[in-house]
């Protein structure tokens, strides 16, 4: 039920959004290792070097910051095409010892992913994915078997996204079935419902929303609350904008914030696939993003600004990029009278993507250039079209596996 509230003021009164201090870093666009900046924008230097000393001061849970340290690592030697083998090492290691390093692997992974190029995310979860698989054909006793499934659909599911990201439809396709099997296998609803969700995502931004509603509702019906269900009604509520469903999508919105209301802290973590957290600003992130699909930029911009000043505070480019873009896209919708706060908001979300390509960004971007290419004669129309075919070819590196296509753009 919507109570009093307007389906277009869907935020409840009070409601926080940002993350506890302690979980979130601050917000980069520093380019991966080796990738060149934007230009005129100037690096950082130091950053990897500065990151955990400073969390190291901040955390004092040991563990918390072993893992930190490792994704760090883990995002250094990714963005520089060092991908080690697992499958020998997990071979070689007695079962327990073996699943724990494979779970520390995953965590790095997880925490890496959102600031690492997609490409290399995808490799390392292929060989992670591989490893487990030859684990598998070693006697264990059943506990570690199912522990055993759920790492490889955890790890099917994270390799899904990276495949999304990259383009790669029927790859992500392929990884989400193989991690809802796992889920099966395991006998655990919130993995069912992760692959659900990210495979919601593909379908959404492949142009077909009729589908990704389908899996995000066969999703929910294997979660109980919590934030796995908080995602999946985020993509219901996408998915319904995306098909005109104005009253449903507000329901679907009204819903994952009273959802977020109920998850604690300590469960927020940063946006992006996880399977035991959800960050309360993804809401008025989808919100966002369903609002401009209904064409309405001026109620999207409220949400939007719940959800900005979070997601710069955090270190997810993919985030912060999209959600500029759908608002500069709604906005170039509505006339030239735009056309400045347009090429603004379209600037910053490649300046914060540069060097990490995502085909959800790539996409948005080349609609906005064909929205807004009538104005051509404005120099910074022609500026900005010059900056997102230069990120485009700054990319060229980040190539997709074979076979991949090209997701088609889903019109706003």
């Amino acid at each position: 039920m919507l109570g009093g509230r307007s389906p277009f003021d869907l935020a409840p009164a009070g409601h926080a959004t940002a993350a506890p201090a302690s979980t979130t870093t601050p917000a980069s666009t520093t380019a991966p290792a080796g990738v060149a900046g934007p230009p005129g924008a100037s690096a950082s230097e130091g950053t990897m070097a500065a990151a955990v000393p400073e969390l190291a001061a901040a955390l004092s849970d040991r563990r918390q910051f072993h893992r930190y340290a490792g994704a760090a690592m883990m995002t250094a030697l990714l963005a520089e095409g060092q991908i080690m083998e697992v499958s020998d090492m997990l071979a070689a290691s007695p079962i327990q010892l073996a699943l724990e390093r494979a779970d520390d692997m995953l965590g790095d992974l997880l925490d890496a992913h959102e600031r690492t190029p997609p490409a290399h995310i995808l490799a390392q979860t292929s060989r992670l994915r591989r490893g487990l698989e030859r684990l598998g054909r070693r006697s264990m006793p059943g506990g570690d078997a199912r522990r055993r499934d759920l790492l490889t659909g955890r790890v099917a599911v994270l390799g899904a996204d990276a495949a999304f990201k990259l383009g790669d439809i029927e790859q992500a396709r392929a990884l989400t079935t193989l991690g809802f099997q796992a889920g099966d296998l395991a006998g655990e609803g919130p993995l069912r419902g992760s692959a659900r969700e990210v495979a919601a995502v593909n379908e959404f931004y492949a142009g077909r929303p009729d589908e990704a509603l389908r899996l995000a509702r066969d999703g929910l019906t294997h979660v109980g609350d919590g934030p796995v269900r908080a995602r999946l009604v985020c993509q219901v509520a996408r998915s319904l904008a995306a098909l005109g469903d104005v009253r449903g999508a507000a329901q679907a919105l009204d819903e994952a914030y009273d959802l977020a209301d109920l998850i604690p802290p300590d469960q927020w973590g940063r946006p992006g696939p996880s399977f035991e957290n959800f960050n309360p600003v993804e809401v008025s992130y989808n919100a966002t993003t369903a609002l401009c699909l209904l064409g309405r930029p001026r109620a999207a911009e409220e949400h939007a600004e719940l959800a900005l000043p979070k997601l710069d505070a955090m270190d997810a480019p993919g985030f912060r990029s999209v959600i500029r873009l759908d608002l500069a896209l709604a906005l170039a919708r509505q006339g030239r009278l735009e056309l400045d706060r347009v090429c603004d908001l379209a600037t910053e979300a490649i300046q914060i993507s540069w060097g990490r390509t995502v085909a959800s960004v790539s996409g948005r971007a080349d609609q906005l250039l064909t929205a807004t290419s009538p104005h051509s004669e404005v120099r910074q129309v022609r500026e900005l079209a010059l900056l997102v075919r230069e990120w485009q070819r700054s990319a060229a590196s980040q190539r997709p596996a074979p076979g991949a296509v090209t997701a088609p753009a889903l019109p706003v």
